[in-house]
């Protein structure tokens, strides 16, 4: 019961969440930041990481105020309502859907197959509907659910992650990913998403390198693998 309340409150906290909300705002939400690094490329801005039992949330604080912030789902069981992130505009579950039955028409992709990481997100907008924001949906490494490289060896997207579009052919991979990979981790940029250009190593998410130093024993490694292991896909 202890562990159903508090995703119950957790997903709650997550609903309240937005940018253009304070710091102290978020931290009331998330409790006292892990961790904080220099956000890249936006100038006088700061990521706080925030962990809990079921989720990393990272927000982009810039003079005391939310510019984007992201979720990744590190609990199989917790299912966070993506309506209750998107003004009821997206559909689907987080840590459990798929791509494909989440966004139906993406207005950018990115896809990053490294010798031991992978990551793949897809930019929506929705103009007023969406307050001009923008959102990206991605599966990250470090939450739960499964992934299926479609068959990139690098880099490969679109804009605005990227400032030309990879080759057609290149991006025909992309298609056999939307069907069989988890959205796991969603973020809101805000008006100004411009950060998204280079890669996920610029955006307000978590990584690995990140949170690896705080799994030294033995027990914090078991409890990560275990997880990974019982969300793994296709590389």
């Amino acid at each position: 019961m202890r562990s159903f309340g508090s995703r119950r409150q957790l997903s709650r906290r997550l609903s309240k969440m937005a940018v253009g909300v304070t710091l102290d705002y978020a931290k009331s939400l998330f409790g006292t930041p892990l961790m904080q690094k220099d956000a890249y490329n936006v100038a006088d801005a700061v990521d706080y990481i925030f962990t809990t039992e079921h989720a990393w949330i990272v927000a982009r604080i810039q003079r005391g105020e939310v510019l984007a912030w992201s979720v990744t789902v590190t609990d199989k069981r917790f299912k966070v309502d993506l309506r209750n992130l998107t003004f009821g505009l997206v559909k689907g579950k987080l840590g459990r859907s798929r791509f494909s039955d989440v966004v139906e028409q993406p207005s950018g992709v990115i896809e990053e197959v490294g010798s031991v990481s992978y990551a793949y997100a897809e930019r929506t907008y929705f103009g007023r509907p969406s307050a001009y924001q923008s959102f990206v949906f991605m599966h990250n490494m470090e939450g739960v659910g499964t992934f299926e490289n479609g068959g990139s060896t690098s880099v490969v997207g679109t804009r605005p992650f990227f400032a030309t579009d990879s080759p057609r052919s290149a991006l025909e991979s992309i298609r056999a990913t939307r069907q069989s990979t988890t959205v796991n981790t969603f973020l809101s940029c805000g008006r100004d998403d411009s950060f998204l250009e280079g890669g996920a190593a610029m955006w307000p998410v978590i990584f690995h390198e990140f949170v690896i130093p705080f799994r030294s024993s033995p027990a914090q490694w078991q409890l990560w693998l275990s997880n990974r292991l019982a969300g793994i896909g296709k590389r």
